[in-house]
């Protein structure tokens, strides 16, 4: 891929993840309990549940925008964890709280998304001169 799609790309990876930062409002839901907006917390998810689920999305939004910022060599590694995180975390709410007939499918687009991204950030030579990282790191 060349650089000005990879710029594409990520311009597009920077506003899904400010969406992402957006939608992880839903934070304050778990810690006020009360927000003026139409609530987006799963009421199905036990508040450590929550926590888990709003925590990783707000770090992975946080991480992945600040380092795209600055241009962090980390970024990569850093948002893959997050996305292990929020992986796990929707692995669990599938299996344990979720009913509805999509939870399937939807948990299956999330971890392409994840994979996608994953083999972006690390795959593609634009990014890694981006980041300032070698193929080897």
């Amino acid at each position: 891929m060349g650089q000005k799609p990879a710029k594409a790309v990520l311009a597009g990876l920077v506003l899904l993840h400010a969406g992402l930062l957006i939608w992880a409002l839903g934070t304050a839901e778990l810690l006020l309990g009360e927000v003026p907006w139409t609530p987006v917390t799963n009421p199905l998810f036990p508040p450590l549940m929550l926590a888990g689920h709003w925590l990783s999305v707000l770090y992975t939004s946080i991480v992945f925008l600040l380092g795209t910022l600055y241009r962090w060599p980390l970024t990569p590694p850093a948002v893959v964890a997050g996305y292990g995180a929020m992986a796990l975390v929707c692995l669990i709410e599938t299996t344990q709280f979720l009913v509805h007939d999509g939870r399937w499918l939807a948990m299956a687009l999330e971890y392409a998304a994840y994979i996608a991204i994953t083999f972006f950030l690390f795959g593609s030579a634009a990014m890694r001169d981006y980041f300032g990282r070698t193929a080897n790191t």
